[in-house]
């Protein structure tokens, strides 16, 4: 017995041991589905044809690779709509291979591509308020999908027949500002739907010079970097149809303009029945005591017509054009030191080295013209003599000593390089520049020097008080050299020239290419900033107690 039993033990010890060092199996693939949780439906006319809607599912890829190549089924399940709402693929977007029935749509679609085009992976159905259907109805969507060797996580969309249509009402703030200053804040909006909003999301959108003077307990702030931040203040009630509602007194807010300010621009909206988010916190510490709070207002607010694009509230607004506004701000006497950046570079004859140039920041304002699109500045590289250039970024253009435009882009003697839409002070805005040791030469010096773009070169910025170090000198070290010819380096001299093509953006670092034409090296970068030059103007990825939008816009509403 006692044999039997030490040899079952060593049997399954020995299984124990094989199960351990068996490879696990690898999970399938999971391919998510998205597409908006709820939808709110214009009610069934007394006369016309109903209102229809977008709705966009978008199959998105999470994989290792370029894609997945199994073919997609993905069912629009109509069950529990029938009656409530009218469903149809959208005929001016045509995607995967569709077929209806009364009960489901089905669509069918082979792959699926990493990096795609927005809306490559996805199909757009049109929705509308069945007829005879009542103020309130409701129903809703269900979509799954299946494909060989992976999984697919399904979406369901709730319709609603009716909803809130929020109008937020505009302030009349002073454009012309100073740093230090304040202005108030008293947000208003109406109820113009069919339906009250449950809870809605206040949400003010400022650049870099702008910000909140008040906290409160239930808003949420993300930072955009250089950028400007977010703030989203989630405030729950019931906000009925035909009602206006303000601030209440004990939770004002103010706008204070800062030190950085320059061209900045506040975006201020209200979203109806906000998402909520898995990760909202809940029944935390307060940080302050004070929450901001909504009451009805003592006068209606005005409404004067639609009031700004559509923003994050598409799909719990009836009327989402008029939820968002903004205003455009300048700061008077703002300042910003440009200050040129070089590097001293060492090797032999032959050798090729790498030059970080260009410019940074030093405040205090944020020079930011996405406005305009006009790039904050150009940075006039001049190149030592005995060194070739063989590789530039890509937002810097060859032109001759005195300025003038050339065909060829490698080897030139002098460089102009846009410098972009936006400079905060976060990091170096630097281009990397490939150069060839080609001979040495005695005290050949070249010379960095950052300015507002002029026909031939540049001129001092206007909003920079520091004129000394815009410009810097540098050389190339020629290590082991002999008896180097004297030689000077190049000079440059006021003479027209081409505008400045590509803007530069911020980045970790700044990427090279060997392509000689139109210098198709790295963007001029900024070296120390965590984010690029993104546009704020829409609803950003802000997770706000129980709200979460996403949609950042470019350039439309960004930043002055």
């Amino acid at each position: 017995m006692d044999k039997r039993i030490s040899l079952l033990a060593a049997t399954g010890l020995a299984a124990l041991s094989l199960g351990a060092a068996a490879p696990a199996l690898a999970a399938e693939p999971a391919f998510p589905l998205g597409g908006p949780s709820a939808l709110v439906l214009q009610p069934y006319p007394d006369a016309g044809s109903p209102k229809e809607r977008s709705l966009h599912y978008e199959l998105a890829y999470a994989g290792p690779g370029n894609g997945f190549a199994g073919e997609f089924t993905v069912t629009v399940d109509l069950t529990k709509a029938a009656g409530v709402a009218s469903v149809r693929p959208d005929p001016a977007r045509p995607g995967p291979d569709c077929t209806t029935s009364a009960t489901a749509i089905v669509c069918r679609q082979q792959g699926l591509k990493a990096g795609a085009e927005p809306r490559a992976n996805g199909f757009d159905l049109l929705v509308s308020a069945a007829k005879d259907t009542k103020n309130g109805a409701s129903g809703e969507i269900a979509v799954t999908g299946r494909v060989a060797g992976a999984s697919v996580t399904p979406v369901t969309t709730k319709l609603t027949v009716g909803g809130p249509d929020l109008y937020m009402g505009a302030l009349g703030l002073r454009s012309e500002v100073t740093a230090g200053e304040q202005q108030d804040l008293p947000l208003a909006f109406a109820n113009r739907g069919t339906l009250p909003a449950r809870s809605v999301a206040l949400e003010l959108d400022a650049s870099a010079g702008l910000e909140p003077a008040q906290t409160y307990d239930n808003c949420r702030v993300q930072d955009h970097g250089g950028m400007g931040a977010t703030t989203v203040c989630l405030v729950e009630g019931e906000f009925l149809p035909g009602e206006s509602y303000q601030l209440a007194p004990d939770s004002p807010l103010h706008l204070k303009t800062t030190e950085r300010a320059y061209r900045d621009r506040l975006r201020y909206a209200v979203v109806p029945d906000p998402a909520p988010v898995k990760d909202a916190r809940e029944g935390g510490p307060a940080a302050t005591g004070k929450k901001l709070k909504l009451v009805k207002a003592s006068a209606a607010v005005a409404v004067t017509g639609s009031a700004a694009v559509a923003g994050g509230a598409e799909n719990t607004d009836l009327n989402p054009g008029d939820n968002e506004r903004s205003i455009e701000f300048t700061a008077k006497g703002a300042r910003a030191d440009f200050e040129a950046v070089t590097a001293s570079p060492a090797g032999k004859v032959g050798d090729t080295v790498v030059a970080e140039l260009g410019f940074r920041n030093k405040g205090p304002a944020v020079i930011s013209h996405l406005r305009s699109g006009e790039s904050v500045a150009r940075t006039d590289v001049v190149v030592p003599a005995g060194v070739r250039v063989t590789d530039v970024p890509r937002n810097c253009r060859a032109v001759d000593a005195d300025g003038r435009d050339r065909t060829d882009q490698l080897g030139a003697p002098r460089y102009f390089c846009d410098g972009g839409v936006f400079a905060d002070l976060a990091g170096t805005y630097t281009g990397r520049f490939s150069m060839k040791i080609e001979k040495a030469v005695a005290d050949a010096k070249g010379s960095v020097t950052v300015g507002e773009p002029v026909a031939g070169g540049t001129k001092p910025l206007s909003f920079d008080p520091v004129a000394a170090n815009a410009k810097a000198v540098f050389a190339v070290e020629v290590k082991g050299a002999a008896s180097p010819s004297p030689s000077g380096s190049a000079s440059a001299s006021p003479s027209p020239s081409a505008s400045v093509s590509a803007s530069a953006s911020a980045s970790a670092s700044a990427g090279t290419s060997a392509s000689a034409a139109g210098g198709a090296g790295g963007n001029l970068a900024s070296t120390g900033s965590s984010v690029g030059p993104l546009a704020l103007g829409a609803l950003g990825a802000v997770a706000v107690g129980g709200a979460l939008y996403a949609g950042v816009r470019r350039r439309s509403g960004g930043h002055a």
